[in-house]
């Protein structure tokens, strides 16, 4: 399995800034790990573990951040998992509980996931719910939390989870960059600048995950990145080369919003997605294939237009694929821009890995 290029000296230098960035945040709301270790165990009960998690283990935390809470069990905990809710001395607390069992099942499928090559890693994350009591978000949140008693035990699985929500992100940027193709060939103006930040947040995402820098919540997205190049983790490694190429996006989208764009943005994004798979993708390049729906029928209405039925109702002027489609930037859309885009956001047309 490939590893993503982790910042210098992890997991342990990371760990001690992880337990660094957890201590400024407990002080700063007049808590430290000792006296929050003997309330939740108070009020949660005992547990192996008690974990810290999201943005003040990652340093971003704010003035309305919740607390939130991993507790790992020593038992099997039953059922489906709902949160505890706490307000405790102005602060409001939230745990959710897992047994070692699951946790431990859920982090040998991830290592399972993670050896798979791109499409694989790609399709475990997107299915990962749907088998798992420990949903992404939460495994994300234990491979990456901070235990009160200083530790972090379980970073050392960053190295999976990196690779996988890596994949994902990949996966979702080439999503978003097709999507601005076809948006801009049916000369939507809106829609295109929503492909174009989605496509420039998870290019970003794909780049930090690349380097072990995982955090699932995509309102942090950009914040991490530019926290990311001035700490200095990029000097040095090839997505150094990156911080100009997002910015110049970012420029190119601002003035698309604005209504000054200079020409299209869809050439602009398809050449920085090219070179974030040159960087991160494994020698891969990034491509699509193009499935219709199982659910999805396709009835005549009139001549030269079609209803496609299928969780929802829409008029077609052309034919979509009857099968799979593989699709590159170098490739014309199967079919009319307009249809491809609306069977695409309606369902009808599933966006898969290749």
């Amino acid at each position: 399995m490939p590893n993503p290029t982790l910042p210098p000296g992890a997991p342990e230098q990371l760990a001690t800034a992880r337990l660094r960035n957890v201590d400024t945040f407990l002080a700063g709301r007049g808590l430290d790990r000792e006296g929050l270790d003997a309330l939740m165990r108070a009020k949660t009960g005992q547990a192996r573990h008690l974990l810290l998690t999201s943005s003040p283990v990652h340093g971003i935390a704010n003035s309305t951040s919740d607390i939130d809470f991993i507790r790992v069990e020593d038992h099997a905990v039953e059922g489906a998992r709902m949160a505890t809710q706490l307000f405790e001395q102005g602060q409001h607390l939230e745990a959710v509980s897992y047994g070692p069992d699951e946790v431990a099942a859920a982090l040998a499928d991830l290592s399972a996931a993670a050896a798979l090559d791109p499409v694989g890693a790609t399709e475990a994350h997107r299915g990962w719910d749907k088998g798992h009591e420990l949903r992404r978000k939460y495994l994300e949140r234990l491979v990456n939390g901070v235990a009160l008693d200083g530790t972090s035990p379980y970073l050392e699985h960053l190295p999976a989870l990196a690779r996988v929500w890596k994949w994902s992100s990949l996966h979702t940027a080439v999503r978003h960059v097709f999507h601005l193709r076809l948006a801009e060939a049916t000369g939507e103006t809106r829609g295109s600048a929503g492909y174009a930040f989605g496509a420039l947040l998870h290019l970003a995402d794909a780049a930090l995950s690349h380097a072990g820098d995982v955090y699932s919540n995509r309102k942090w997205y950009l914040l991490r990145w530019q926290r990311f190049l001035d700490s200095g983790a990029a000097d040095g490694t090839p997505l150094a080369q990156l911080a100009e190429r997002f910015a110049a996006l970012d420029r190119l989208l601002r003035a698309a919003l604005r209504g000054e764009a200079a020409g299209p943005l869809a050439p602009e994004f398809g050449a920085v997605l090219e070179e974030v798979f040159a960087i991160a993708g494994e020698g891969h390049a990034p491509a699509l294939r193009l499935e219709p729906a199982a659910d999805a029928t396709q009835l005549p209405f009139l001549p030269g237009a079609a209803m496609l039925v299928g969780r929802t109702a829409q008029f077609l002027t052309g034919e979509l694929p009857k099968g799979p489609v593989a699709v590159t930037r170098d490739t014309a859309p199967p079919g009319e821009a307009a249809d491809v885009l609306s069977a695409s956001r309606s369902g009808a047309l599933r966006l898969l890995p290749a």
